[in-house]
This record gives structure tokens, C-alpha cells and sequence, in this order.
């Protein structure tokens, strides 16, 4: 009688022969090997994808941008461009299954997770009543469970470094101690074992996951790599165990080193940097690599061909608190950036009237029409205006009283945390084919009665009482006037105020006058961009060539420049008013981010005087910049 092992390899074989024999009589094409780790790694060749401001650590791929830990949360985006998205001093990173990106940080000394929406939330940040010491490298398993290092203060002489677990019931748990400076850790894809690069000791070290409750046990030496040591680690769709080999002193390099489950060496490639620090599977079809590096510092990246394993999912945890996210940081909600994104910019909206602005501290308020409640709103330097037809104009040109349509965000709990785009009461009606209509008009010709409109149909069933101002711009008939000459069924749009109880005119005009109230507008803003320039971001520079992200603000007139012009760029006061000495630029590219009265403008400068770039380096976190075309 055959064994079981026996029937098994004779239905193999006969599975075998039945497949050659169909591919020879059909003349279909066998299917090629895969390719080994080693020949797919033969013709791989790494490419520096993103460079950084220093230093770079723990990239996470995620729908095609990369995050990475380099002074702060950075993101490189499709096109290679790198943002700075969180102003935190984060060491790891890992993607949770609900798109929530794990963090290790040490400015919080917590592990946080940033949600999709720009929420940030603290998920542990004690141990035993104590704050937690450092946060290195991290992963998850797959019963949810988060596991992180914390090498603070440990060496090859003094093995007092730790591993600590977070339960999905918020339990933290040292659960080893006594390494060399543990570093990269990881599962492997059954979740059978937990793998952690020690870097002092240059040795890999395996553990069997223990239970919830219980701590790890006993050390395997999985594999001795020599050299520098290691850093980083994740594994492969087939379990597979791809290590961030430091540095190698026989080429002065970094290299990645690819381990099978049995410790065999499966390839390695060079890494063209003095050190890579970590790695992580990305792109479409899971079979690209990135990795962090120094020397040059920043993001590499090269097609591997083998799919990576894109982590356990993990499971949703109760966070502690939620921490402040400034709105220059690009996870903000209301991100310049985020303007012209479909999203949820803007949630409440409505009539109000401006009450007053304080240049100061960029604080607006502002009262509700229909209830006449009385709040305060910040006013973000970039919130986008629509003002007698126009885009552009200064957030200090409404006047005290006058009615507007605006969109704000909010801030924590407060629902109108951010005044994010105003747009007044003429651009309003003129976009919905909106006027006034004189329903009367007083003796004296200054006091009258007027109701909405909608084409030819009444809008609002009820007519208003105005009061026409002493210094009132009129213009009838596409000229400016001294008389309004009003008459009943004139077709007109205002600027109004509320001045106590009276309605007040400050601007009239007819249909055949709104260009000459938008040219009028278009000067006026041209004059202080002219003056003042435009304001943004100075998002990176590399050597001379300085990425600028123009405020939403002045997506309009920044499209009026062209390549080769030249622009100055000056730091801002608090108040945002250019100060200080101008370092000139060329203007080489210029790309509206966006559509219709919403967006920002992304252009590439080279700076005249290369030396400048330093001094443009420490512009490059929430500090407002002015831009003017000379």
C-alpha cells in the first residue's frame, strides 16, 4: 500500500505530464518561472526619488505619495515634489489598514496615528504612569496588536534597550528588554514571529509572538549581517525578510540584503548612498521599492519585481486625545494645497456681516445676518476672495457693516474656526443673475426701496429700504456718475453697509458698468501686488532651485507670470507685510493647482545668488513669504 506521501507525488506527476502534454498539442506557451529574488534584484538599479532637508527615516507608501521621517513628516508627491506634512519629529512609520498612518514620534514621545482627514490622535504616550522614553521603529501583527522600539541610551556595553507593545485595548506593555539598540522590527506575514535588527550587536534576532498578556520569550540569532548592522526591515508577499544593511565598509555604501525564512542570502543591491536607514514595498502592483537614506539624504526608490507584503491590517484604537494640526502643515484640512481638492473646505457658509478686522492678529468679526450672533473667526493668510469680480483682493478691503457670503472651516469644536473664502454681495447676485430692482424712490433721490430679483421673477418677497451714501462711487451707463438717477425698475447692484439700523449704499451699479467696477477692482489689486507682492510658502530648496507654493489667495495673479521673469522674495511680519532684504529668483515654472477661484500656484524659482539658499532654508516651515515680479 502506497504512504500518503507516495500518492500525493504520483498525482503531481501525472498533473505535470497532463499540463506539458496540453501546452505541446494546443500550442500554448508555458508559463515563464518567476523570477528569482536574486535575478530580479540583478537588473534593479535604485534612483534617487526625493531628496531631503537631512537625515531620513521610516517610509510609508500610500496611494501613490510617499511619507517619510526627515526634520518633521514629509510627503513626496507623484510628481516627486516633497511637502512637509506634519511639524513633529516622527522616527517610523507603518499604514494601517484603514489608510491611518502609524507614527513613532519623539516630539510627543507617543505613538500617534494621522487619519485621512488630517486628525491626529495620541494612541499611547505612558508607560506605568511614566511618559514613554523614545519611540524608534514600529509594526503591527495580526491581531492588531503595535509593537515598537525604544533604543534610548542602549549600546553593545549597555544592552538596555526595550520593545513595547500596544493591545488593541490600550494596554501598554514592555514586553523585552535588555538589547543593544534594538531598531527595525517586524512580523512576518503568518504572524508567527516577531524579527528585530539589533543594531550594535549587527545581529537579527526572532521571536515567536507571544500571547496578548505575555512577554517575548527567548532570542533566536536569526542572522549575523557584520558590516555596520542593520536598520530597517520589511518582508515580501512570500516571507522573505528585506534588511536595510547600514553601511558596508568594503564599498563605503549601503545595501538592501534579502533573507529567506531559513536565514539564506536570497540577493543584494547597492544602495548608491553612504547609509540606507529603512525600506518599505510601494507603486501599483506592490513591486517597488523605497528607501531612506543619508549621504545623500532623502527617498531612492527602483523597480524590485517581487511583491511586497503590504502589512497585517490592524484594528482601530480608542485614542487618548487628539493634538493641533497648524493649518500650514500639509495635513491640514485646510492646507493651501487643499484648496481646489474636492473635500470638505468650507462646511458652513452663509450671509454675514464684517464687522471689523484686526491686521494684528489676523482675527475677523463677523455678525450672522438671520440670528445676530457676534463671533470671532481667524482669518487664514491664504483664504481666497471674490470682491466686485475679482480674485485677489485684500481681506482689509470690506468695510464695517457690509454684507458678504462666506465659508468658513472649523477649529476643534468651534464650527467657524477659519474664515477660508468670502465672496461679496455683488459677485453673488451677478453669478446667479441676481439684482436689485428700484421699487420706489423718496423725494431728494438718496433714500429708496428695492427687492431681489432672479432674471425677471421676484426672489425675495421682500423689498428693502436703502440709504444712498454722500460718497457713494456710482456708475450708470458704463461711466462713473454724480447722480445715481434712480428710477423705478432700474436693475442695479450694491456694496451696502448696515450703519445701525440703515442700510447704506457705498457702491451702485448697473449691468452695463461691472467691468468698469472689475477693471476698477483689477487695478487696485494689481497695485498692491505690485507693492506688497503675493505671499506663500517656501516648500524646499535644492541647491539653487526653490520650490514656492503661491497662497490661494493669488492663484490669479500669480498666473500672469512667465518663465524668466524675475522675483523677489522677502520673509513677512507677523502681520504678513513684506520686511527685511529681497533675494531675487527667475521665475523657471509656473502650474495652477486647481479650478475656478480655487487653487494655489506651484512654481520653480532658481536663485540669482546661490548662496542665498541657506538663508531660504529657515523659510521653509509656516514662515509667509512675499513674492514680487520686478
Amino acid at each position: 500500500m502506497r504512504s500518503p506521501l507516495a500518492l500525493a507525488l504520483a498525482r503531481r506527476c501525472r498533473r505535470s505530464l497532463l499540463l506539458a502534454i496540453a501546452y505541446c498539442l494546443l500550442a500554448i506557451p508555458a508559463p515563464a518561472p518567476a523570477a528569482t529574488v536574486a535575478e530580479s534584484l540583478a537588473t534593479a538599479k535604485f534612483t534617487h526619488y526625493a531628496q531631503a532637508p537631512g537625515y531620513s527615516e521610516g517610509p510609508t507608501w500610500l496611494n501613490g505619495d510617499v511619507f517619510f521621517c526627515s526634520d518633521g513628516l514629509r510627503r513626496v508627491d507623484k510628481n516627486g515634489k516633497v511637502i512637509l506634512w506634519l511639524d513633529i519629529n516622527p522616527a517610523g512609520t507603518v499604514l494601517r489598514g484603514d489608510g491611518h498612518l502609524l507614527i513613532a514620534d519623539n516630539k510627543h514621545k507617543a505613538l500617534l496615528a494621522l487619519a485621512p482627514d488630517g486628525t491626529l490622535s495620541v494612541l499611547a504616550d505612558t508607560f506605568e504612569g511614566k511618559p514613554l522614553n523614545s519611540l524608534n521603529d514600529l509594526t503591527v501583527d495580526a491581531r492588531g496588536n503595535i509593537y515598537w522600539t525604544d533604543p534610548s541610551g542602549s549600546s553593545l556595553a549597555k544592552p538596555v534597550g526595550n520593545i513595547f507593545r500596544l493591545r488593541p485595548d490600550g494596554t501598554v506593555s514592555r514586553i523585552g528588554t535588555g538589547f543593544a539598540f534594538p531598531n527595525g522590527l517586524d512580523v512576518d506575514p503568518a504572524s508567527r514571529f516577531l524579527y528585530l535588527i539589533e543594531s550594535q550587536s549587527k545581529k537579527i534576532l526572532r521571536f515567536p509572538l507571544p500571547a496578548d498578556d505575555q512577554p517575548l520569550g527567548p532570542a533566536e540569532l536569526f542572522y549575523d549581517l557584520g558590516g555596520s548592522g542593520g536598520d530597517g526591515c520589511v518582508f515580501d508577499a512570500e516571507g522573505n525578510f528585506w534588511v536595510a544593511d547600514f553601511h558596508r565598509p568594503e564599498t563605503k555604501q549601503g545595501r538592501i540584503t534579502v533573507l529567506s525564512p531559513a536565514a539564506k542570502v536570497l540577493g543584494q543591491i547597492d544602495v548608491p548612498a553612504q547609509v540606507v536607514s529603512n525600506l518599505a514595498f510601494g507603486g501599483t502592483n506592490y513591486d517597488e521599492l523605497f528607501c531612506t537614506t543619508g549621504g545623500p539624504p532623502g527617498v531612492f526608490h527602483a523597480k524590485v519585481g517581487v511583491k511586497g507584503f503590504p502589512g497585517h491590517p490592524g484594528v482601530a484604537l480608542k485614542p487618548l486625545r487628539t493634538l493641533p494640526v497648524q493649518p500650514y502643515e500639509g495635513a491640514h484640512a485646510i492646507h493651501p494645497r487643499r484648496f481646489g481638492a474636492s473635500g470638505s473646505i468650507g462646511v458652513a457658509r452663509g450671509w454675514y456681516l464684517w464687522r471689523k478686522f484686526d491686521p494684528a492678529t489676523w482675527t475677523a468679526e463677523m455678525q450672522n445676518e438671520s440670528s445676530g450672533e457676534i463671533f470671532t473667526t481667524k482669518v487664514l493668510p491664504w483664504a481666497t476672495t471674490y470682491r466686485h469680480l475679482v480674485y485677489g483682493a485684500h481681506i482689509d478691503e470690506l468695510l464695517p457693516g457690509e454684507r458678504v457670503n462666506a465659508f468658513f472651516h472649523p477649529d476643534g469644536d468651534k464650527r467657524r474656526g477659519y474664515l477660508v473664502h468670502y465672496q461679496d454681495e455683488l459677485c453673488q447676485m451677478k453669478g446667479h443673475n441676481h439684482a436689485w430692482i428700484i421699487r420706489a424712490v423718496q423725494p431728494g433721490g438718496r433714500d429708496f426701496t428695492a427687492q431681489v430679483f432672479a432674471g425677471d421673477k421676484v426672489f425675495e418677497e421682500k423689498s428693502r429700504d436703502f440709504t444712498l451714501a454722500p460718497d457713494a462711487r456710482i456708475f450708470r451707463a458704463g461711466q462713473p456718475a454724480t447722480d445715481a438717477a434712480l428710477k423705478t425698475g432700474d436693475r442695479l447692484y450694491f456694496t451696502w453697509t448696515l450703519d445701525a439700523d440703515r442700510r447704506v449704499v457705498r457702491l451702485i451699479a448697473d449691468d452695463a458698468s461691472l467691468d468698469l467696477v472689475k477693471n476698477a477692482e483689477a487695478e487696485r489689486v494689481r497695485t498692491r501686488v505690485a507693492r506688497d507682492g503675493v505671499t506663500g510658502f517656501v516648500e524646499a530648496v535644492n541647491g539653487d532651485t526653490v520650490h514656492f507654493l503661491v497662497h490661494s489667495t493669488y492663484w490669479f495673479q500669480a498666473g500672469q507670470w512667465k518663465p524668466g521673469q524675475t522675483l523677489a522674495l522677502r520673509a513677512t511680519t507677523p502681520s504678513y507685510a513684506p520686511t527685511g532684504d529681497a533675494l531675487e529668483a527667475e521665475l523657471l515654472t509656473r502650474k495652477n493647482l486647481g479650478t475656478y477661484g480655487s487653487g494655489s500656484a506651484e512654481i520653480t524659482l532658481r536663485l540669482k545668488q546661490p548662496t542665498d539658499a541657506k538663508k531660504l532654508s529657515a523659510w521653509t516651515r509656516g514662515q509667509v513669504i512675499s513674492a514680487t515680479a520686478r
